[in-house]
């Protein structure tokens, strides 16, 4: 019966070692989600385009990085290609200014995988919006 007595502190290490496990899987995947959200890897070779933002969305009390952040719903016109309707997301402190529904924007997109990536166009190169 002794083997299977487990003392205090064995106990408090494996909860310790649980929550630490537990808190490393939570920052991996909110980490992954920032990322993909702002669609910030693999755009340097993204092509530019234009788009026309449809609607201008700020969350308030969502934050991404610890910073508040915009979702854009654009209408991106791309040079070759179909049109397509999609959501950007941007932090404010990327923004100089931020574009309201109506306004002509440059954006960068990419096709690869499945589904299109598509970020605000920061560096202002390219078609003028």
């Amino acid at each position: 019966m002794e083997i299977l007595a487990i003392r205090a502190g064995q106990m408090l290490l494996i909860l310790l070692l649980a929550l630490l496990i537990i808190g490393g899987l939570w920052f991996a995947l909110r980490f992954r989600r920032t990322m993909r959200l702002l669609g910030t890897r693999h755009m340097a070779e993204g092509q530019v385009a234009d788009a026309v933002v449809l609607l201008s969305e700020e969350h308030q009390g969502s934050y991404l990085q610890g910073e508040a952040y915009y979702t854009f719903q654009v209408h991106v016109k791309p040079a070759r290609g179909r049109n397509f309707v999609t959501e950007v997301h941007a932090l404010r402190d990327q923004l100089t200014r931020i574009p309201q529904a109506g306004d002509r924007i440059s954006v960068k997109y990419n096709y690869s995988g499945r589904k299109r990536m598509v970020v605000l166009n920061l560096d202002g190169t390219g078609p003028t919006p």
